[in-house]
This record gives C-alpha cells, sequence and structure tokens, in this order.
C-alpha cells in the first residue's frame, strides 16, 4: 500500500501483489492518515494510540478506542498483520 494526497482527499492505494487482494483504495481521515504514518514505528497498539493522545485534541480511551478500530479493520482486510 502506498499513500498518496489527491487534493484534499488522503487515500492509500494498493499496488503490486496487494491490487489483486484489494479491489480499489481506502479513504483515510487526518487521523488515520497519522496513523498509518506511524504504525510501522510502534511495538504495540497502544504505544501507536498514545502517539494519537500527544498528536490530537482527545482523551487517552477515545484515542486507544480510535486506535483499535484503525488497526483492527486494517487486519480484517488483510493490510497489516499484528
Amino acid at each position: 500500500m502506498i499513500l498518496r494526497k489527491v487534493g484534499t482527499d488522503i487515500i492509500l492505494v494498493p499496488v503490486g501483489n496487494a491490487v489483486k487482494d484489494h479491489n480499489g483504495f481506502f479513504m483515510l481521515t487526518e487521523s488515520a492518515c497519522f496513523l498509518w504514518n506511524n504504525i510501522a514505528e510502534c511495538n504495540s497498539v497502544e504505544e501507536l494510540a498514545q502517539k494519537l493522545f500527544d498528536e490530537y485534541d482527545v482523551t487517552e480511551e477515545q484515542a486507544l478506542a480510535d486506535t483499535k478500530e484503525f488497526v483492527y479493520k486494517l487486519v480484517e482486510l488483510d493490510i497489516i498483520e499484528l
């Protein structure tokens, strides 16, 4: 997957072998883009949620809930593995 900005839209575009597995692209919010850009350097969902909490004006509980939702959706779509 590669991240692209098209105008004001942020999208994940499948490339290579991912094209046959994922029909189309995925729209991301600004915070989802932030999570995507930081996911590789984090060792846990909780660490990623802490980054989100530090960056945005949300509660720790909301940051963790949003991060879990995002990560588990990526796992469900077979984009990442835990």
